[in-house]
């Protein structure tokens, strides 16, 4: 037969609403009566039916992401796998799941938040890659939707947001890179708009400031095969830099591979530095310097905001989250200072 919750509170000894309080992750659940719990649930193989909670509290327990890149372009993204994962590790043993998204369009995008709202299919949506003139979250707020942006809102301070200091960021790297000799720090950022990217760049010229001429800003779409095409016509410049912070791991494989096709050694002729601190950045002899935006803090920050609104909005007061980076420094940046 199959085991009811009423079944599962009679053999751990407590109450119907204590079973449901710890199955809809109550944190004021004690932590001896919980563990409990799960394991009278875990011994007999208790399944909660999903879709008659779902009626009752008018919930999917779905927690939706969007990602907007072309087909293909994820497979050897590891921040996104990253970021997947660790929305997985986060959500796993509470009543919500993941529901992911691909689009490879700006039309695609709207299609699908329109799909959402319409539909109410998932419960709250994390956001990422936010622009200046986001409409995405323009229509979120119309609609009173549950989200966390994971990057700066920048148009208002009402927003739920978890980021890290991407100005400050962009400034350590391009400190490390001149603190470290080189003379024609540049950058290669993504596309204008992206605010990650904007953010980085406005670091990079607070570094640059008094210590170089010339700001050498390039953009780039995403990816480290646009990166590659970028970095080739940069580094075929006359006046091209000595060294680049570069917006990610990934599109600094990129500039990596067009160094490399272009004559120039790292890191002696060409300094890099980049952002995500990935496995990617153990593929270049020496290592690939980067900033750790610990990503992990990130997630677990947003995904726990993002639940409590779900489950009680008007109680969330906090707004903007920033967490710490860290500046990693391997091969790709260490050149001997000289005068």
């Amino acid at each position: 037969m199959r085991v009811t919750q009423q079944d599962i509170a009679k053999i751990a000894s407590v109450s119907q609403a204590t079973v449901s309080r710890v199955l809809s992750g109550d944190d004021k659940v004690e932590p001896a009566i919980r563990n409990r719990v799960m394991e009278v649930m875990r011994t007999h193989n208790y399944q909660p039916d999903v879709r008659a909670r779902s009626l009752r509290n008018r919930r999917t327990g779905l927690v939706g992401l969007v990602l907007n890149r072309p087909s293909g372009s994820l497979s050897d993204d590891p921040f996104f796998a990253g970021l997947i994962g660790e929305i997985i590790d986060f959500l796993s043993g509470k009543p919500y799941h993941l529901c992911l998204d691909m689009v490879s369009s700006e039309a695609g995008q709207s299609a699908i938040y329109d799909e959402m709202l319409r539909t109410r299919r998932v419960d709250g949506l994390i956001l990422v890659e936010s622009e200046a003139r986001d409409h995405r979250i323009l229509r979120l707020q119309q609609d009173n939707f549950p989200f966390v942006l994971i990057g700066n809102p920048l148009t208002s301070d009402q927003i739920h947001s978890v980021d890290n200091d991407n100005v400050l960021a962009g400034e350590l790297a391009t400190s490390h890179l001149l603190d470290n000799g080189y003379r024609r720090v540049g950058i290669l950022a993504g596309r204008t708009g992206v605010t990650v990217s904007d953010d980085r760049i406005a670091g990079y010229q607070r570094a640059v400031r008094g210590r170089q001429e010339d700001h050498l800003i390039f953009h780039s779409d995403f990816g480290a095969k646009a990166a590659r095409e970028t970095a080739m016509g940069v580094l075929s410049r006359p006046d091209a830099p000595d060294a680049l912070v570069v917006l990610d791991d990934f599109m600094a494989m990129g500039v990596v591979s067009a160094a490399r096709a272009c004559g120039k050694r790292i890191p002696s002729q060409l300094g890099l530095v980049s952002f995500n601190d990935t496995n990617l950045c153990d593929l270049l002899d020496g290592g690939l310097t980067s900033v750790s935006l610990n990503m992990r803090e990130i997630v677990s920050r947003s995904c726990d905001r993002l639940l409590r609104i779900i489950e009680d909005g008007a109680s969330v007061t906090e707004r903007r989250s920033i967490v710490p980076c860290q500046l990693r420094v391997r091969g790709s940046s260490r050149r001997e200072v000289h005068a």
